[in-house]
């Protein structure tokens, strides 16, 4: 009888998590860079939020670094998120470089095109990160849905 009682919360437990992913899927592709706006900001007023309990428990190192991380995030974060998409793309745009030097070396078609593609992905990147993040996001959502839908169907 409890065995009965174990899978069938189990299944439950797998069944809202892969719900969960499904609409966490369509929340990314709906919403795509702006999930990142509303993640950093939940991110940043836990950290707020934390820090001010251990305010309460009178932990003031910890309050302290908790409220200075949160403040962070939310006031600063567009503008580290700004320089590590710059600094991503000029890296993919250098590897790209590096990889069409092999291939024009080796004369093989399919590497010169594979570097001209990461080359032009950096570009990108560089030029216009919030089209590409927008990319990104849609893609990180389909991942999820097709992940959801997969452990939906997959459950026994």
């Amino acid at each position: 009888m409890s065995k009965k009682k174990d899978l069938r919360l189990k299944l439950n437990e797998g069944f809202v998590g892969a719900c969960l992913y499904v609409i966490i899927g369509i929340l990314c592709c709906v919403f795509r860079a702006s999930m990142l706006e509303v993640l950093l900001t939940v991110i940043g007023a836990l950290f707020v939020v934390h820090g001010a309990f251990a305010l309460i428990s009178k932990d003031w190192i910890n309050a302290a670094i908790n409220l200075v991380i949160g403040i962070v995030i939310i006031v600063f974060a567009w503008t580290i998120i700004d320089i590590v998409l710059l600094v991503f793309g000029i890296l993919i745009v250098v590897k790209g470089i590096k990889d069409l030097s092999d291939a024009l070396r080796i004369k093989s078609v399919v590497l010169i095109v594979s570097a001209a593609l990461t080359i032009a992905l950096g570009a990108l990147l560089i030029l216009a990160k919030w089209v590409m993040l927008d990319w990104i996001f849609i893609v990180i959502g389909i991942v999820f849905i097709v992940d959801g839908i997969a452990k939906i169907f997959s459950e026994k």
